[in-house]
């Protein structure tokens, strides 16, 4: 049971990381093809907003693969602007890591993802199904997402 308490540590500690070097580098950066939400690709602005606590019904899940032992998947948003539920772009992240079975699945051996999920069911489904495990992160942010105009994927 250790295991998983020390992952998730770990990945807390590297979101932050990430949270304090977007701080560092600039205020807000736009980030083309950044996040998917209900089949669509979003681009989003990174910010260094970060907030600690904050009341869950205020934040959106987020599915964050930074951590998950394959490159390309993006992360996954539970709420997009236009849905009722959407609280403009503040996450509530949960880190996501593929299990043994989830390799197989998703890694042909090149260490990328041979398909994204897309969809935050998708990505629920895939944990039912024992492909992933997802832990809170206990890290809090915001960023926005923003339609994706036709950019590339």
């Amino acid at each position: 049971m250790r295991a998983p308490i020390i992952a998730t540590s770990l990945a807390t500690a590297i979101l932050l990381l990430f949270a304090a070097q977007l701080a560092a580098a600039a205020p807000a950066t736009r980030v083309a093809n950044a996040i998917w939400a209900h089949d669509s690709i979003y681009d989003t602005v990174a910010t260094d907003t970060t907030f600690m606590s904050p009341p869950l019904h205020s934040t959106d899940v987020i599915y964050s693969f930074m951590m998950s032992g394959l490159m390309g998947q993006r992360s996954v948003a539970e709420y997009a602007p236009g849905d009722r539920e959407y609280n403009g772009g503040r996450w509530n992240v949960q880190v996501v890591v593929y299990t043994p079975a989830g390799l197989e699945e998703f890694d042909d051996g090149s260490g990328f993802v041979t398909y994204e999920l897309t969809n935050a069911e998708a990505v629920e489904e895939a944990a039912d199904q024992g492909l992933l495990t997802i832990r809170p992160a206990n890290f809090y942010f915001e960023c926005p997402l923003i339609p994706n105009r036709g950019h590339n994927r």
